[in-house]
């Protein structure tokens, strides 16, 4: 008997793991989403538009350092390289939750992401998930479920609907989201 796989949904999450003097400032990113948040300069300025609540974030060394982290390894491992379109901060106050979406547009394919990354800058342990819809053949509507660290991150293709869990935690969280075409 032959099997060849004609699809997958690849899921691909870790930690980024520097040499100790050389660890991501967070901080940095977290600050540039934070300023962007309070001035509420966002990826769109259309309430109706699911970007409304993206918040923009500034390029920095250490954003820098972790695109060039990911994107290396990325390589190494999975032979694919990675190149960012659209990055975006999310803030979630306590009890609050991302809504449920796709970074693909379903009607324009040809210019859609690839994939899709999340990253914790700032996160509460234990405070929320990020999940991510799938169909199984004809078992549908399947879910899996990522706990959201700090420093760690997910990768997923773009077309899979994925939303942030409620923020169980009575501090704000910070996210960091990226979307990549690969070559």
């Amino acid at each position: 008997m032959l099997k060849k796989v004609l699809s997958e949904i690849d899921i691909y999450t870790g930690s980024i793991d520097c040499p100790k003097n050389f660890e991501i400032d967070r901080k940095t990113i977290k600050n540039s989403i934070i300023q962007n948040y309070i001035s509420s300069n966002t990826l769109s300025k259309n309430s109706k538009d699911l970007s409304y609540r993206d918040f923009k974030v500034e390029f920095s060394q250490p954003l820098q350092w972790l695109q060039d982290y990911i994107r290396d390894h990325f390589k190494s491992v999975y032979k694919r390289t990675l190149i960012p379109k659209i990055m975006w901060g999310t803030v979630l106050q306590p009890n609050e939750q991302s809504y449920s979406r796709a970074t693909a547009d379903p009607m324009v394919l040809r210019n859609a992401p690839d994939y899709t990354f999340i990253y914790g800058v700032d996160v509460s342990e234990k405070s929320c998930e990020c999940v991510i819809h799938y169909d199984n053949n004809r078992r549908v509507n399947r879910t899996w479920h990522i706990p959201i660290k700090n420093n760690h991150f997910i990768i997923f293709p773009s077309t899979q609907k994925f939303f942030i869990t409620k923020n169980t935690s009575k501090q704000v969280i910070t996210l960091l989201t990226i979307t990549y075409e690969y070559i």
